[in-house]
């Protein structure tokens, strides 16, 4: 009963949305079907329906706990979210054959749009992190976390994406004058870009950016295509089913629940959650994808063909979809951060979060309205300011005799959105490459570790060496303990350097801030996605170091414990002893330093154990906030 209760919520749902409603008489078409107050009412719907999917998934733990019939929601986010695609690109398509001189003022009209209340909503998290929570960032992570390059609100991701498809619609239009042709154009550039998206996988240890990570950047996305390709043809749609409207609308329905049903089956038997290394993963969420894909267009067809029988007429919708964009944004703050860890009731944190989301974004919307209408107005005006300017040395050439050359005009007006695009292809190529070459070195280095034998010396990751190279070197490990379902490597050399606690007091190695700083999205950024996705997690760490009996175990004699150290890791502030090993150091290049060990479990002491410039293992000699101990990671890498 306590579950059933929680249907109210969807009850309200449906009720708001086809309150006032009317059907539309056999046989005819109402000519509202799909204009701008019926889109954006639909998008108030699904804007509704993503915040229900979200606290469901809360409440079900992302569908581990049955809460009833609601708990049907944690699996239809990307149904709601591939409406918002469809009603994107079917809009951008159907401005584009109304509007003259749609293009001209896109950039300026369009974005704002969505980055104002992008960029102001971010603002807001800033705030909450650093005032409500006590979260230190640099002025460049403020900055990063406003623009949205690292998403402080996971539901940014939209933004970023939509942002992208309107940038290639933009360029796209711009630069090929047959319509049809940039159209299958633009339909391929974005099943590329769902492509790519796929190939990203899932976000992994040390990474918070959600830049093309996670199914929700491409399950829904063939939406906008589809909404391209219906406005395109709607004339054409509209007339071929017209005769047959009540038959499709039963037939799409049943397609909707039916791919519905096996995509829900698929994520839960295969998802996305795919090993790197392994074809039967990748092709597990590819079939994933495809029933995902599948379910988001019948449930399109179906939502067009009910908006042909049934039009839309409530109050509560249309105000909503005035206000649906920035609620999208500011909702995810208080399902996932502000009552994220609040024990209550599910009927109550329903209601809780769903009233001051409403709340919140009712006061804050007409202010992101009116700062986006100021700023798209004073953009229109240097718009028009330019276009009279142009106008009026072109006059000027004219009364003097100097006409114009057309093609050159024509060459200019070409510059901008190809070096735009170039810029753009730029920016995808360039990771794609990068990609690429750390795909195919994962997969070499990760043969020649489930090869390698105990004491052997392998590749694994990327970091800073050689001061005078440009970028990251490969980096070195040895191996120092083997099975058959995992391998431990420890760094072949000192890699950097620093202390073990910043303040001169007793600390566990838990505790410690070099525990943190070798756990850190910074460090952990070493190793690639693919890398990363092997990375074991061992006593709550990725990284760690040597224990005092490790070090025996892996390094028994005391010329083996010798360390040296990388020429990086002496500029950072390594010990580089010059007299000791002087004879092997002088002339080679090598530089020996002594390096941290990590204390015993839950132990504090002002001191931490060390291997001294000799080899020699020492557990109290060197107090925690010596800032010149050379560091030597261990980590335990997946290979079964």
């Amino acid at each position: 009963m306590k579950n059933l209760i929680l249907l109210i919520y969807p009850a309200l749902w449906l009720g708001a949305t086809f309150y006032h409603a009317r059907i539309v008489k056999r046989g005819g078409v109402d000519p509202s079907f799909l204009d701008k107050d019926q889109t954006r009412m639909i998008q108030a719907f699904s804007c509704i329906g993503v915040v229900l999917h979200h606290l469901t998934q809360q409440i079900t733990s992302y569908g581990i706990y049955n809460k009833g019939p609601i708990t049907v929601l944690n699996y239809m986010g990307f149904l709601f979210t591939a409406l918002f695609f469809f009603f994107s690109g079917f809009g951008l398509m159907t401005s584009l054959q109304t509007k003259p001189d749609y293009l001209k003022s896109f950039l300026y009209r369009r974005l704002p749009s969505v980055l104002i209340p992008f960029w102001t909503v971010n603002v807001l998290g800033v705030i909450l992190n650093t005032a409500g929570y006590g979260a230190h960032r640099t002025a460049a992570q403020i900055l990063s976390e406003i623009f949205g390059i690292t998403l402080i609100n996971s539901n940014g991701w939209f933004i970023v994406e939509i942002v992208i498809l309107y940038l290639l619609f933009w360029l796209i239009f711009r630069l090929i004058p047959n319509r049809d042709v940039a159209l299958a154009l633009l339909c391929i550039a974005t099943v590329l870009l769902i492509r790519y998206s796929f190939f990203q996988g899932h976000d992994v240890p040390g990474n918070k950016v959600h830049w093309f990570r996670g199914e929700w950047w491409f399950n829904s996305t063939i939406a906008f295509p589809v909404g391209l390709l219906t406005a395109r043809f709607r004339k054409r749609l509209a007339g071929s089913s017209r005769a047959h409207l009540t038959l499709l609308l039963i037939l799409f329905l049943v397609l909707a629940a039916v791919t519905f049903a096996i995509s829900v089956r698929f994520v839960n038997r295969y998802g996305y959650y795919t090993d790197a290394a392994s074809s039967h993963a990748i092709r597990n969420a590819a079939v994933t994808l495809a029933s995902q894909m599948a379910a988001c267009c019948a449930f399109i067809g179906f939502i067009v063909l009910l908006n042909s029988k049934v039009i839309l007429d409530s109050p509560v919708m249309r105000y909503v979809g005035g206000i649906s964009r920035e609620l999208f944004l500011i909702h995810g703050y208080f399902v996932n951060r502000i009552f994220a860890q609040v024990r209550m009731k599910d009927f109550t944190r329903f209601a809780v979060v769903l009233a001051l989301s409403f709340a919140c974004t009712a006061v804050l919307s007409p202010c992101i309205r009116y700062l986006t209408a100021r700023i798209v107005s004073g953009l229109s005006a240097l718009a028009a300011n330019l276009a009279k300017s142009k106008a009026r040395r072109e006059r000027i050439a004219r009364e003097m005799g100097k006409i114009p050359r057309p093609h050159r005009a024509i060459r200019l007006k070409a510059f901008l959105p190809a070096m735009v695009l170039c810029i753009l292809a730029a920016c995808i190529l360039i990771p794609v490459g990068k990609d690429l070459i750390a795909r195919t070195q994962f997969r070499e280095e990760w043969e020649a570790i489930r090869q390698a034998e105990t004491g052997s010396e392998v590749l694994w990751g990327r970091f800073k060496t050689d001061p005078s190279g440009l970028g990251r070197q490969r980096l070195g490990w040895i191996v120092i303990a083997k099975d058959k379902e995992k391998v431990c490597l420890v760094t072949r050399e000192g890699i950097d350097a620093g202390c073990y606690y910043q303040k001169h007091q007793s600390v566990s190695w838990e505790e410690s801030d070099l525990r943190k700083r070798l756990n850190s999205e910074a460090f952990l950024n070493t190793f690639s996605k693919y890398e990363k996705q092997k990375l074991l997690l061992v006593e709550d760490d990725y990284v760690t170091l040597l224990t005092v009996k490790q070090a025996m175990e892996a390094f028994p004699s005391q010329a083996e414990r010798v360390l040296c150290v990388t020429p990086e890791a002496v500029r950072r502030g390594a010990n580089a002893d010059p007299v000791t090993h002087h004879s092997v150091w002088y002339g080679k290049g090598y530089c020996y330093s002594w390096w941290w060990l990590r204390g015993e479990k839950n132990q504090k002491s002002v001191t931490a154990p060390i291997v001294d410039l000799e080899g020699n293992v020492l557990t109290d000699r060197k107090a925690v906030n010596k800032p010149d101990g050379a560091i030597r990671p261990v980590l335990w890498i997946d290979v079964s």
